[in-house]
């Protein structure tokens, strides 16, 4: 029999990255952004351009709410910049969602609501991150989800290499960014106070390095080279498990069952690995899919997912399940329980029908940098992605500028 550990609570903010999806509610699930059409791009789009956002997300009933968003245009740290509303949008704030559909078929009932950015009501006038509240007509003024995402003018050109070859061992357990900013053709007055670079590993918060000074500064270019601040733990490639199909386990999967109220998943129990995970991933993200019916968002039904991580109880922190699935946060959600019966880690998770990223990940206490290395570990072939943003402000101006995005992805 199941012992049911399944933690519904509501979020709480945390620091975000360069783009984030974070629910605040117990009952709103799937959240996703996909750029024009494509579900493994990073939610950055080109002022000027017809760049599309796509928003969705779930909530667990089949009783309609009326959604509606609201759009804030904020500085690099996140917080809203002092512009007025005018200043960045053309258009009408404060629209409602007006694309749902009830789901089809499943066990979990669930409405899935969609909408899109720029659309017929509004467009962003100006470069910068942008956060996209969503409210609960009938509930009070805190929104119950947000979504982050970030629009660029392209000012300034960006080199950037990953080695494994690194300022604190050689080919062993990390990577190192070499970033050059070359801003030929665009004034930047003082550099080293007037730039503010971001750099993010797979979508992740915690590790993120904000506010950096460039080491060297030579006519137009801003080199960052052979700092310990751009160096990342390399980590593993990302475990993997499939759920389309009820009837047939999928990757990584033991066993469905299901007990006239959930479907139940049980993945193969996991230990710590020794080694490096030779095998392609999605670096942490997810894709909703379904076998059943056409296959489309609201005919793919939820699972009680439940994780099993063979490893002896470790004190002085705690395991969490990592991966977009989750927003890359650490909550009480997402924190593995230690089952002295089971002599094992478990958490149990309420998940749509697709294919899933995740890595099990330790926190120290009092600590805000989780850790690979405990059951991961750190190998220097791990493919990453590394996010580059570079943001802009002289002296008077109201808000951060975006002028210069580039995605790496090391590959050894």
């Amino acid at each position: 029999m199941h012992k049911l550990i399944l933690f519904i609570s509501i979020f709480i903010p945390t620091v975000a990255t360069a783009q984030f999806t974070e629910s605040r509610s117990a009952s709103i699930r799937a959240m996703q952004m996909i750029i024009n059409d494509s579900w493994d791009t990073p939610p950055v789009i080109n002022i000027g351009s017809n760049d599309k956002i796509d928003f969705s997300f779930d909530e667990l009933s089949h009783i309609y709410k009326r959604y509606t968003y609201r759009i804030t245009h904020c500085n690099a740290d996140w917080e809203p910049s002092e512009l007025f509303t005018a200043d960045y949008l053309d258009g009408f704030n404060n629209r409602p969602i007006e694309d749902w559909q009830n789901s089809e078929n499943t066990t979990q009932q669930y409405t899935h609501y969609r909408f899109s950015l720029p659309n017929e009501d509004v467009s962003l006038k100006l470069s910068g991150n942008y956060k996209v509240e969503i409210f609960d007509d009938d509930a009070d003024e805190e929104p119950v989800a947000i979504f982050g995402f970030a629009a660029v003018e392209h000012k300034v050109s960006i080199h950037a290499t990953v080695s494994s070859d690194t300022e604190i061992d050689r080919n062993s357990t990390h990577q190192q960014l070499n970033i050059i900013i070359n801003h030929s053709g665009y004034n930047i007055q003082t550099p080293a106070s007037d730039i503010k670079l971001t750099v993010t590993q797979n979508r992740r918060s915690d590790n993120k390095v904000t506010n950096i000074k460039p080491q060297y500064i030579t006519g137009n270019t801003l080199e960052y080279s052979h700092m310990k601040e751009l160096i990342f733990d390399a980590g593993n490639e990302y475990r993997r498990f499939e759920i389309t199909d009820p009837y047939s386990p999928g990757m990584g999967v033991e066993h469905i069952s299901y007990d006239q109220e959930f479907y139940h998943v049980d993945l193969y129990p996991e230990k710590e690995t020794g080694s490096y995970f030779n095998h392609y991933d999605e670096d942490g993200r997810f894709f909703t899919n379904t076998l059943e019916g056409s296959g489309s968002a609201i005919e793919a039904d939820y699972a009680l997912v439940h994780f099993k991580l063979d490893t002896p109880y470790k004190s002085g922190g705690d395991y969490y399940l990592l991966g977009d699935w989750w927003g890359n946060k650490f909550r009480d959600s997402n924190i593995m329980t230690y089952d002295n019966e089971a002599s094992a880690y478990v958490s149990t998770q309420l998940m749509k029908f697709g294919v899933y990223n995740y890595q099990y990940i330790w926190l120290p206490d009092d600590d805000t940098h989780a850790q690979t290395e405990p059951v991961e570990g750190n190998f220097y072939q791990t493919e990453n992605e590394y996010l580059i943003l570079v943001y802009h402000r002289t002296f008077g101006d109201r808000y951060d500028k975006l002028i210069g995005v580039k995605q790496i992805i090391y590959k050894d």
